[in-house]
């Protein structure tokens, strides 16, 4: 009775390996990107990588949660009637706090980002952390 009792704990802790190890190589593919507008205007962001593409958009004063694939994007950000281009770095959780369209920006802590984007410096490449 021990030895089937001790194959049987045995078997289910093989188990439990590989599913901990099956869900830690699934979560490594994907990230989560919180965007929070809180402007009165719809937000689209566009992220480029290769062959991969998404286009977002968060309707005025609201926050939408995307699952995207871990990796650095050009992105293309419009928001509040103008547009900004930079590279945007995704390979964890982060958040974008959208500001009103008219107001100082309030910068945030690193990768919780307020982006402002009428007031975005003009001609770099700005990149999100």
């Amino acid at each position: 009775m021990n030895k089937k009792f001790l194959l049987v704990i045995s078997l289910v802790l093989l188990l439990a390996l590989f599913v901990a190890t099956a869900a830690a190589v699934a979560k490594t593919t994907l990230a989560e990107l919180e965007i929070n507008n809180k402007s009165d205007q719809p937000v689209s962001i566009s992220l480029t990588n290769g062959n991969t593409f998404y286009y977002l958009t968060v309707p005025p004063e609201s926050t939408k949660v995307f699952t995207v694939k871990r990796l650095v994007y050009d992105r293309t950000t419009w928001a509040c009637g103008t547009s900004d281009s930079g590279t945007v770095d995704i390979t964890r959780f982060m958040w974008l706090t959208f500001t009103r369209c008219a107001g100082a920006p309030n910068w945030g802590e690193p990768r919780l980002e307020k982006v402002h984007v009428p007031d975005a410096p003009g001609g770099i490449n700005w990149f999100y952390k």
